[in-house]
């Protein structure tokens, strides 16, 4: 299998994305997970669309734990999730472009853990659920291409695949929600307990339902109207290429010490190179 060091999650790559595309079946130990491998900015990345090739699976039907571990198998340390979601918060417009620095999870049935089918359990450090390190370079570049830009956030995921009500949106406003999606978690937190680093970059495509007389995917004014003929989707994909660009390749954060401390019970064999191994 090829090796990158860059992870994407996302739910569609074009060839401007990712050149040199090949697809690769990965086995992992919650199944085979398929990744599709190439260069992003000159960069050897691994790109894993959730929903599918032909966005057939419902985000509270991904395999989360398959396509995390996928990554890490390729190699990746560093891996930017780009969602494109709702607002929450009236300040917060479509086409402003979201970095996450906080979420609240709204999901109900979603395996939670990497080691949920194991003897183990482990208690990962969320003060910064998304790393500060790969946050700062998505916000660089990001501005580098839009004014509106909004580096800090509270990602409100649920569980799909409806949208929320009226009531709901109200409830997650009073709970301090800025956006509103689906397929974050527990893919934020798996990434932690994998010891990766992890941040979200989330395009804004409509107002939350209540906030808007509809919710409405097609014409004018709409979610893909927003998305693909407003030019946000084309910025979008250009601040990724940036980004990876500029990630460094030497981590200064912690992401790669998740395990350390909180780790209890028996080791899976599977699971290896991990900050376990380090000397206390």
């Amino acid at each position: 299998m090829s090796e990158a060091p860059v992870g994407l999650l996302t739910s569609a790559a074009s060839e401007k994305l990712l050149a040199d595309r090949r697809v690769q079946n990965v086995p992992t130990p919650w199944g085979d997970a398929q990744a599709l491998t190439g260069r992003i900015g000159g960069r050897e990345a691994a790109v894993v669309l959730r929903y599918g090739e032909g966005l057939t699976i419902p985000s509270h039907r991904i395999n989360y734990r398959a396509n995390i571990w996928a990554l890490r198998e390729l190699g990746v340390r560093q891996v930017i999730s780009q969602n494109a979601i709702g607002s929450v918060n009236p300040s917060i417009r479509p086409g402003d472009i979201v970095i996450s620095h906080d979420f609240l999870d709204r999901t109900k049935s979603r395996t939670l853990s990497l080691f949920e089918d194991e003897d183990c359990w482990v208690r990962v450090d969320m003060t910064e659920p998304f790393c500060p390190q790969m946050r700062a370079t998505l916000i660089a570049e990001a501005s580098k291409h839009s004014e509106r830009v909004i580096g800090r956030g509270v990602f409100v995921c649920t569980e799909g695949p409806r949208f929320e009500t009226p009531a709901e949106i109200r409830a997650l406003q009073l709970e301090g929600g800025d956006i509103v999606g689906t397929p974050l978690v527990p893919e934020v937190v798996m990434a932690r307990e994998a010891e990766l680093c992890f941040a979200s970059i989330a395009p804004v495509i409509n107002y939350g339902a209540g906030m808007a007389p509809a919710v409405v995917h097609f014409g004018p004014g709409s979610m893909n109207d927003v998305y693909y003929t407003g030019g946000l989707h084309d910025l979008v994909e250009k601040s990724i290429i940036d980004s990876v660009q500029a990630l460094s390749a030497e981590r200064t954060c912690h992401c790669g010490h998740g395990l350390k401390g909180g780790f209890h019970g028996k080791r899976p064999e599977w699971l290896r190179r991990c900050s376990l191994d380090e000397p206390e």
